[in-house]
């Protein structure tokens, strides 16, 4: 493409495709593309056999658009500027059952720019918004379209860990600076044949938030004796194993052992074999519609009052906390993020988002809204000249500020974030609503931890 022909199509605002669910089943649904998949598209198990040797950073050719780059892209476009504008790939699933958690991030990334009046440096930066429906095939040819085509000079996105490792070669080998906001598939940050010097992940990998809940079960909870129930499928078992690792090192011990399928609707068989085992409380991974009417279903069990209920702050969402009502209350969770977290960072963060959507954020908009400020912080570093890619990756790295959760910063090996993880617990709040109530922290939790 020419780039008059690009600057023209980009100097334009188009009218945006019916991309953001709304929420409801794709809330419920939505959720599970934080642990790396879910439904028709699991997460791929393994990475491939022979990894891309790490080739120097800089930036490589556009390639020639293949016939599948025909279709026009949504482009959310700031006002026309005498300097080129800064390009960003927008890229997660919009459509289908991850599209309210797509919707949260991008809303947390635009909450952002919005607040820098969409400009870095005197460049206006324009967003160039792509569909991979979480499908790792389309999330390949979408990515290669945002670089090939519209020739982004960044990407921003990926909820869906298959889609994550699917497009890993791709972007290794393109040479684009990437900030992944959402996808936890550990082996893109822990395994060293994986990791890429143009990847950067500000969200979590799986078990990294979950693993600090074992010690402080024991220590701080008292349960020496804990029942472990999660999702049948590669993230249920990855944040599973990591828990139950740093339990079993603080001197727990593993009671039992629950796996229902993805999308189970009744959970009665699964609740009888917990209420047989003895134990002190049970541990539990449940997203989406799964920890609707798991943590329903166990209340109304009776098992609430024989097994206080601990696990993952996925469990109880902001975007469904009001949906589980009184069966969510007094649940304890580990997350890296509540809108309770008592910081100014995170009341102006809070404020205005809720100014902007009307409601409190959730992890995922929080994670969005992170994404941001990392890549306008390198951008600024750099003066803006987001060309240079060494300069721009060197930048990104060096990124720190304290935010919403408090102070952020990457593993320099990994290029993960380094999490402050909360311990919260569902509580009634002075507005009659719920809320994940902050009971303590753990901080410098990096990828490399467990």
């Amino acid at each position: 493409m020419e780039r008059a022909d690009l600057a023209r199509r980009l100097g334009h605002r188009m009218t945006r495709r019916s991309v953001l669910g709304s929420i409801g089943l794709a809330a419920l649904g939505g959720l599970l593309a934080a642990c790396g998949g879910g439904g028709a598209t699991p997460t791929p198990t393994a990475a491939p056999a022979t990894p891309t040797p790490a080739p120097t950073p800089t930036r490589a050719p556009a390639a020639t658009p293949t016939p599948a780059a025909a279709a026009t892209p949504t482009v959310i476009a700031s006002p026309a500027a005498a300097a080129e504008p800064i390009r960003i790939g927008l890229i997660h699933g919009y459509t289908g059952v991850f599209a309210a958690l797509a919707e949260n991030l991008t809303r947390g990334i635009q909450l952002y720019f919005e607040s820098i009046d969409n400009a870095v440096a005197g460049r206006k930066v324009v967003f160039v918004q792509e569909d991979d429906a979480s499908n790792p095939d389309q999330g390949l040819t979408k990515t290669k379209q945002l670089v090939e085509r519209d020739k982004v000079h960044l990407i921003i996105g990926y909820n869906h860990s298959g889609v994550a490792l699917a497009v890993r070669d791709y972007i290794h080998q393109s040479g684009v600076p990437t900030i992944i906001d959402n996808a936890g598939a550990a082996a893109l940050t822990r395994d060293p044949a994986r990791r890429s010097p143009y990847i950067f992940r500000v969200s979590f990998a799986n078990g990294q938030y979950e693993w600090p809940m074992g010690p402080y079960a024991v220590e701080q909870l008292g349960y020496k004796r804990l029942i472990f129930t999660a999702s049948d499928f590669v993230a249920g078992h990855e944040k599973t194993e990591a828990v139950k690792k740093a339990f079993q090192n603080a001197g727990g011990e593993i009671a039992g052992e629950v796996y229902p399928p993805l999308d189970t609707a009744d959970f009665a068989p699964f609740l009888q074999r917990i209420q047989q085992m003895q134990a002190d409380a049970v541990w539990a991974f449940f997203a989406g519609a799964d920890a609707v009417r798991f943590v329903q279903q166990y209340a109304d069990f009776g098992l609430k009052d024989q097994f206080p209920l601990i696990g993952v702050g996925d469990l109880v969402d902001e975007a469904y906390i009001d949906q589980q009502g009184d069966a969510a209350l007094d649940v304890v969770t580990s997350l890296h993020y509540s809108p309770y977290i008592d910081s100014p960072e995170n009341k102006a963060f809070v404020d205005a988002f809720k100014a902007k959507h009307g409601r409190v954020p959730n992890q995922f908009a929080y994670q969005g809204y992170i994404a941001g400020r990392v890549a306008a912080e390198a951008l600024k570093a750099v003066q803006g000249k987001v060309e240079d890619t060494q300069a721009f990756l060197k930048a990104l790295k060096a990124v720190q500020f304290v935010g919403p959760a408090g102070p952020f910063r990457f593993h320099p090996e990994t290029q993960n974030v380094v999490l402050t993880v909360y311990f919260r617990k569902v509580q009634r709040l002075p507005d009659g609503s719920l809320g994940n109530v902050v009971l303590g922290k753990r901080e410098n939790v990096d990828d490399l931890s467990f």
